[in-house]
């Protein structure tokens, strides 16, 4: 499942920066976070509606004499659980990238691993990689020789615009 940011990049200009902590409101702040379209609540329905259901027909087919069913019914819902509880341990990753006057800060959160990274605006540069043209976008930031992946949570259609986007605004 490919997760896609919740900010839109139509309306990058006009993120609330009031609700950022420590920035102004002339400053350019960019979110993204992968998409979670289940709530905690929603993800247990599913969870046990699919139990029951593969428990239901597992138990059917053992009493017709299929008794081996029930060992894989439970692998398959095990399983489930584990990339459920693997997707919600991942509601907490997020990407910022906020210019304010000369300074660029990129802040990102992913697992259990969070960096800040700071550069100053004139010696950032936006670097757009594709493989193919406009598929398989590598968008990152560099200064100082150390590049900084960005975007790694858009589509690669929203990746090109948000590399027009920070280029307008490096440059301004």
């Amino acid at each position: 499942m490919m997760p896609h940011a919740v900010s839109s990049l139509l309306h990058m200009e006009q993120v609330n920066t009031e609700d950022c902590e420590g920035v102004s409101a002339g400053a350019f702040v960019f979110q993204s976070r992968p998409n979670h379209s289940l709530t905690h609540r929603q993800q247990k329905l599913v969870l046990w509606s699919l139990a029951t259901v593969c428990f239901a027909t597992a138990s059917g087919f053992a009493f017709l004499g299929y008794w081996l069913l029930l060992p894989f019914a439970g692998l398959e819902i095990g399983l489930l659980a584990w990339a459920l509880e693997t997707l919600r341990s991942r509601e907490g990753d997020y990407e910022t990238l906020t210019i304010e006057g000369d300074v660029v800060v990129l802040e990102w959160h992913a697992g259990t691993h969070g960096e800040r990274r700071e550069m100053n605006r004139q010696w950032a540069r936006v670097i757009c990689d594709c493989g193919t043209s406009g598929r398989n976008c590598r968008l990152s930031l560099s200064s100082h020789g150390r590049e900084t992946k960005v975007g790694q949570y858009l589509s690669d259609e929203a990746r090109l615009q948000l590399a027009a986007t920070l280029r307008r605004k490096l440059q301004a």
